[in-house]
């Protein structure tokens, strides 16, 4: 009932296909008997025992014809109705399918960071695919059988009992032995379809991540462990394969003993009235022919009542996992306190003493900090100690514990969700890139404008397919950001240029394209805010410099948050904080910091000498190496 009760939005909306399939499916049942009655009328006719009065007189060629013609009629109209039922149900079926898998796309668009730390991508992809497809099953083909089954026992046991009702109770006997079996079983598959199909979403999990791993797989060489780890996992959902079987097996092949005990009991009690040797119950030869063919039209029915259990049980069990994506709501969204009267930022940013815990660890202590709107703030610290959430505060994947985030002086849990990240981008030290084109992926973040939100909980068949949108990105704005990210030269060196099409998150670049790369999709944007989270680590010294000098352009008259270790990265910010443990320890101008002699002091010494020790180095390689001539030989230098 509780899967009923919460897939009732969506059947509602095809309520007039599931109330046409389902009267055609009582027609059919009905049409289909109908042979059975007609053949009756023919054996009783021909043996004059229509009313057990010898002196009835008998049925002609005509009639007989007349019969069989009828019998013939039925059985076409009864497989008119059964197509009409396809058309209804099926189409209703897989039109919910779409639905739900818009929703649930939808409200996991909506879902936020906190829950996709949590989720595994295998999972869903499962719950997406498999799932959904078990409910699909359930509400088209189950439903069907179904109603199959009850128009089938309806329309039986009304022939039964106008033929015999002694014989129907007699046929009954075997009823309360069928429920009992079937409510048995249904409990152990439902919970141990639910097991496979967890076992499932692991083995998903385990795929998904090795081959988006594929690189760190076979560069430690770890394929035999992994195929390893990957035959446990199947072996596992074998052993759960097998235990769901043991319960659905049984189902099956008790409906059929049942089945077959029925027809024992027709035929001995049957027979034994037929001739005569059940008092005060006469029975024709006809009415016996039509019980049993009756009987044999309910087989089918009967047989699939264990197919139709698991079907359902299946079903249900993927919609309740599929109800757990749904009844999960993001922890960051906007509410009462938003205004949506605010439409864009300037970009100014404070930090008014923000202290953040998270998974029972204190990550902020009292951090204030103010960057005027169009300045650069510089941000630097050891591993852990802060940085990197300071930008997550700013785009709302994380909400302060305590304190106040603000963006133009405004509470950013105040400024609609859209609004402030339309006017931010972020380069993460690790980017995504998506299986595009390169200019597609530059331009990733541009031309979102024109698109409407798809509406959602309402029929495909009253909704508006959505506009067939052939985005064609700037190439302008695309080729401008990968000069100032320094990635147009080696573009340009591509066969394809900019439509050169990238493997899975970008696997055919180098480390340091990928940075580019997601560092002019942040340009491009032309961002109110710019976070660069470390986003030139896989560069080059030379590169960084020249990736430095493009982005002067393009900070001018916007907020950028500069995280990174390199003293190179940070020293033409206008304003440099040094983060420890969650707080603030140094604060000022590159001079100003150098000066104080701190923290910021000894990272620049060390990174200082880091690069004479490199240069040292590298000249003393050169004069070594042995000089060629012209024609090839080896000279002394």
């Amino acid at each position: 009932m509780n899967t009923l009760s919460s897939l009732w939005p969506y059947l509602k909306l095809h309520q007039r296909q599931f109330l046409l399939g389902t009267l055609a499916v009582f027609g059919a049942g009905l049409a289909v008997t109908l042979p059975a009655y007609f053949t009756r009328l023919i054996i009783d006719g021909l043996t004059r025992a229509a009313d057990n009065n010898p002196a009835t007189v008998g049925i002609g060629a005509g009639q007989v014809a007349l019969y069989a013609l009828g019998a013939v009629l039925s059985a076409a109209f009864s497989g008119a109705l059964m197509i009409m039922v396809r058309r209804q149900i099926v189409y209703a079926s897989r039109q919910i399918e779409y639905e739900v898998r818009r929703d649930l796309f939808d409200h996991l668009s909506v879902l936020d960071k906190h829950y996709f730390d949590r989720a595994r991508t295998g999972d869903l992809m499962n719950r997406l695919t498999g799932d959904l497809s078990a409910v699909r099953e359930m509400i088209g083909f189950g439903s069907w059988q179904l109603a199959s089954v009850v128009a089938s026992f309806v329309v039986s046991f009304f022939w039964f009992f106008s033929l015999s009702w002694q014989l129907t109770l007699a046929v009954l006997l075997v009823f309360p032995v069928i429920i009992g079996i079937l409510f048995t079983l249904a409990r152990l598959i439902s919970a141990r379809y639910v097991a496979v199909q967890e076992q499932n979403s692991v083995i998903s999990a385990k795929a998904q991540e090795n081959f988006s791993g594929a690189r760190v797989v076979k560069g430690y060489a770890i394929e035999d462990r992994e195929i390893r780890e990957y035959k446990l996992l199947n072996n596992e959902l074998i052993r759960r394969a097998l235990r769901l079987t043991t319960v659905e097996g049984p189902l099956q092949a008790s409906m059929s003993l049942l089945m077959g005990l029925a027809y024992v009991i027709v035929l001995i009690y049957g027979g034994r009235m037929i001739l005569g040797l059940v008092p005060n119950s006469p029975l024709t030869l006809g009415q016996f022919t039509q019980f049993a063919l009756v009987l044999d039209r309910l087989a089918w029915p009967m047989l699939s009542i264990g197919m139709i259990t698991n079907m359902l049980q299946r079903g249900s069990a993927s919609w309740h996992r599929l109800q757990d994506i749904f009844v999960a709501q993001p922890t960051i969204k906007d509410d009462g306190r938003t205004d949506v009267s605010i439409k864009s930022i300037r970009g100014e940013i404070e930090f008014d003493n923000v202290s953040l815990n998270f998974d029972g660890q204190q990550v902020l202590r009292g951090v204030s900090l103010h960057v005027p709107a169009g300045q650069t703030l510089g941000i630097t610290g050891p591993t852990g100690s802060g940085k990197t959430v300071l930008g997550n505060l700013i785009t709302r994947l994380i909400d302060a514990s305590s304190g106040v985030v603000r963006v133009d002086g405004t509470d950013v849990r105040r400024i609609p969700l859209k609004v402030l990240r339309e006017h931010i981008a972020v380069v993460p030290q690790e980017p995504f890139l998506f299986s595009d084109t390169i200019a597609a992926n530059v331009a990733f973040g541009l031309g979102n404008a024109g698109y409407a939100r798809v509406p959602t909980r309402i029929s495909v068949m009253k909704s508006k397919p959505p506009p067939h949108a052939d985005f064609k990105p700037d190439m302008n704005r695309v080729r401008a950001a990968a000069e100032i990210a320094g990635l147009a030269s080696e573009i340009e060196r591509f066969p394809e240029g900019y439509d050169t099409m990238l493997g899975e998150r970008g696997v055919t670049l180098s480390g340091g394209q990928r940075q580019r790369t997601a560092l002019a999709r942040a340009v491009a944007r032309e961002p109110r805010i710019l976070v660069l989270d470390d986003a030139m680590s896989a560069v080059d010294t030379e590169t960084e410099s020249r990736i430095l000098s493009g982005l002067k352009q393009v900070q001018q008259g916007r907020t950028v948050l500069l995280i990174g270790h390199r003293v190179s990265t940070l020293r033409h910010a206008d304003h440099i904080v040094v983060m420890e443990r969650g707080q603030i320890i140094e604060r000022g101008s590159h001079e100003e910091l150098l000066a104080l002699g701190g923290h910021y002091a000894e990272l620049e010494r060390q990174q200082r000498l880091e690069s004479d020790l490199s240069s040292e180095a590298a000249g003393q390689i050169s004069a070594a190496a042995p000089q060629i001539s012209a024609s090839g030989e080896k000279v002394k230098a």
